[in-house]
């Protein structure tokens, strides 16, 4: 019976139904932007809403102390920026941690590669050295400075093993010498991250076919030309983006100098994240703090872009 009623309803009615659902079925969000639309439009408030606080407080004289709210903060155009500009102590800053970033990652990725070479080959206890290997990554940062701290100390175990070796007692305070403090930041940032670029690289060494590598070396090149020629160039993509990933993170780097040497002695070791953090939280100068803020954006995003060229020429 309800086969003939539905038969019965004239072409023109089903047609009319037809279009009342076609435009409310093609307003509809598709079904897979619904699932992460939440999630987009939260992420896009929590970083839109600060990142133009950031830029409000960077044209303004705002701080703490004058017991005003942030929004009603002098206005004071640019000059925060000139400032900066010719602030010793901030240029100082940016160019000692772009120095540590590039020297960091550097001896990072030389390192990644040798040991990645290394535990290509199948050897007895490889599984055991590569745990082992990984091990420091797995330490908290602030608990990773806190041993270097210990080991570079005026009687720590490193002026204790020179000793050894000169035949006489070693005293230097590495962490109170301008000229060297930077040392003990740099060896902290080279142990507890090279591990991170060892997986990277060695994911990318694993990823290509060992026939070529083989098919080189049966036609007579030698190892370390099928490297640069083959197993290099294959993996350049997986190298790049573990350069850009440790290149952001070495810039930001914090931990190990607060715990070190909260920058010191004098200015000698401040980032900066570490410039920063006493510009805000010492001097109470936010909007100075903001605007560096944004010059330090300006200038990471131009060095990741950099970075980010070639994989982009790769893959157009």
């Amino acid at each position: 019976m309800s086969n003939q009623s539905a038969r019965m309803i004239p072409d023109s009615m089903a047609a009319r139904s037809d279009d009342r659902s076609g435009p409310a079925r093609r307003r509809l969000v598709p079904f897979n932007v619904a699932l992460v639309l939440p999630a987009q439009i939260t992420m896009l408030l929590v970083v839109a809403a600060p990142t133009l606080i950031v830029i409000w407080l960077s044209l303004t004289d705002w701080q703490p102390t004058q017991r005003i709210p942030w929004y009603q903060g002098e206005f004071i155009w640019l000059w925060n920026f000139y400032d900066l500009w010719f602030d010793e102590r901030f240029v100082n800053a940016v160019l000692r941690t772009i120095l540590v970033a590039v020297v960091c990652v550097s001896v990072q990725l030389v390192l990644a590669v040798a040991l990645a070479l290394l535990l290509l080959e199948q050897w007895p206890w490889r599984k055991l050295a590569v745990s082992a290997l990984v091990l420091p990554m797995m330490i908290v940062p602030v608990d990773a400075a806190n041993a270097f701290f210990m080991l570079f100390n005026d009687r720590g175990p490193v002026n204790h093993v020179i000793g050894l070796v000169i035949g006489h007692p070693f005293e230097f305070g590495w962490l109170a010498d301008p000229n060297f403090a930077l040392v003990p930041i740099v060896l902290a940032e080279i142990w507890q991250w090279t591990p991170f670029m060892l997986l990277l690289v060695l994911a990318g060494f694993l990823n290509i076919p060992r026939n070529q590598w083989r098919a080189a070396l049966a036609l007579g090149a030698s190892p370390a030309r099928a490297f640069f020629r083959i197993v290099l160039p294959l993996s350049a993509p997986v190298i790049l983006v573990a350069v850009l990933i440790r290149a952001i993170e070495a810039l930001k780097i914090f931990d190990v100098v607060y715990i070190l040497t909260r920058g010191g002695p004098g200015t000698s070791t401040e980032s900066i994240s570490m410039f920063m953090y006493n510009g805000a939280f010492v001097y109470f100068r936010m909007g100075y703090v903001a605007a560096a803020a944004l010059l330090v954006l300006i200038v990471v995003s131009s060095i990741c872009l950099a970075l980010a060229k070639p994989l982009r020429q790769r893959r157009g």
